[in-house]
């Protein structure tokens, strides 16, 4: 593990376990694709979840950013992140069990922009 993933897991860890932040959608996501990207070093490249679901993941997650995130970008958010968890290595395992915390934790800060009536 390389300082800088560490660092990630680092924050990661202190934003998403600590109850006292409040996130809103631009931080949350903001947070997702430095974690995201905070792991690119680690991805070795031998399975796909791993090596095409995290990239997979930025470009979903970038449509928030973009404001043109819909149900779907949202279902496809939690199939990437299911799917993430039969990787191969543990930097897979720990990528999809991160954003499993975030989902379960967050989801209606990423349902929101997206809900329809």
């Amino acid at each position: 593990m390389t300082d800088k993933s560490q660092n990630i897991n680092e924050l990661f860890e202190k934003w998403i376990l600590d109850s006292e932040i409040k996130l809103n959608e631009e931080s949350l996501i903001k947070n997702l694709l430095s974690y995201l990207e905070g792991q690119h070093p680690e991805i070795c490249g031998k399975c796909t979840p791993c090596r095409d679901g995290v990239i997979k993941l930025e470009t979903l997650l970038k449509r928030y950013q973009d404001k043109t995130a819909t149900l779907k970008t949202l279902d496809d958010i939690e199939k990437l992140t299911y799917n993430l968890r039969s990787s191969r290595c543990s930097v897979g395992l720990d990528i999809g069990k991160n954003m499993e915390v975030v989902l379960e934790n967050h989801y209606h800060i990423l349902y929101d922009p997206v809900k329809e009536y």
